[in-house]
């Protein structure tokens, strides 16, 4: 049945209960579209009221897009003890609110939705909270389903400590694109990202100095990500800024990466190879490989890496790809499918 056809057959009734025996390993999927609410007037708080439910759903299955999060698993994915009941309304308010989710498959295309349509608040006598969020349909399309659509994978513990808003966007962006190694982001689109267009940031100086040092600090101190970060110059004036990570190997867990029985019952139930071949044929390639080119290419990389983990496996194929499009940018590559299952060959070879 095609996606937006089981719309129709959507229950909340079946759901997930809290986000699994080890928080910390939680695993959180986001896809691309909805990553872009970080422009809106979201908060940080709602941000992980959020990524609490994320974690808690299976990302490929619709029907259950209820999650009742348990008593005190509230207030520990805010990483706070206690949540006054107003804090939590307005939070919770806010997060009902219409959001506008950007849609690049479309010219300066948008959608407007609404994130939640029903939440269920119980406190007990410790002034812990039972929370139970349903999503809303119009949702259902960017928080399910969502291999088609590209999307981040991260352990919520490493937005669980953060303080800033900033550092949260931040942090985002940075895995997003670490497969980049090292680029440039032009000053205005970064200050759009984090939301800074106010005065205050105006100049490069009191941006750095009130927002992006504190970020580095904060990043450095809570996450398992390794960036460095300077300005580019025009002339005497700064125009971008060329970020550099250095790692981010633990943004699943230093354990491995493991999957959290939060989010699949069995690490037996990964297939990698279908992972894989979603990349090859959607997120990381347009589609430019044939179903047989793209089992080619993907028994190959599990080849390469097998003793990787399913981030390092992606990454390492979304860093082939990009080595590829960046000679191809210089050098027109006539058969991308041999250029591209030369270069993975050869790392079999080394391995």
């Amino acid at each position: 049945m095609h996606f937006n056809a089981q719309i129709q057959k959507i229950s909340k009734l079946s759901y997930y209960e809290g986000i699994g025996s080890h928080p910390d390993k939680a695993e959180i999927q986001k896809s691309r579209p909805l990553q872009t609410i970080s422009e809106t007037d979201l908060t940080l708080p709602e941000f992980k009221i959020l990524d609490a439910y994320l974690a808690r759903i299976n990302s490929h299955d619709p029907d259950r897009r209820t999650v009742r999060l348990e008593k005190g698993e509230l207030e520990e994915a805010l990483g706070i003890s206690e949540i006054k009941q107003d804090d939590l309304k307005k939070r919770l308010r806010h997060l009902f609110q219409t959001v506008e989710i950007k849609d690049n498959s479309k010219r300066n295309g948008f959608k407007l939705i609404n994130l939640f349509e029903e939440a269920d608040a119980e406190q007990d006598n410790d002034g812990l909270w039972q929370i139970t969020l349903t999503c809303t349909p119009s949702a259902l399309e960017y928080v399910f389903n969502i291999d088609n659509l590209g999307y981040l994978r991260y352990r919520l513990k490493n937005v669980i400590t953060l303080t800033s808003r900033y550092s949260y966007v931040l942090f985002l962006y940075l895995l997003d694109n670490r497969f980049r190694k090292t680029w440039n982001i032009d000053l205005a689109d970064l200050k759009t990202l984090l939301n800074c267009n106010a005065d205050t940031y105006k100049k490069y100086k009191y941006f750095n100095d009130l927002v992006l040092k504190k970020c580095h600090k904060e990043l450095c101190e809570k996450t398992d990500i390794r960036f460095e970060y300077k300005p580019v110059k025009r002339g005497r004036a700064v125009t971008a800024v060329e970020f550099t990570v250095f790692s981010a190997l633990d943004s699943l867990g230093a354990d491995g990466g493991a999957v959290s029985s939060a989010r699949l019952t069995d690490e037996s139930d990964v297939d990698y190879g279908s992972e894989l071949g979603n990349l090859l044929g959607n997120s990381a390639c347009d589609n430019e490989f044939s179903p047989e080119e793209v089992r080619v290419l993907q028994d190959l990389v599990l080849n390469a890496t097998h003793t990787y983990d399913r981030m390092e496996m992606c990454d390492y194929l979304i860093e082939k790809v990009h080595l590829m499009n960046l000679y191809h940018s210089k050098n027109p590559i006539k058969n991308r499918f041999s250029y591209l299952k030369q270069m993975i060959e050869n790392d079999c070879k080394n391995s």
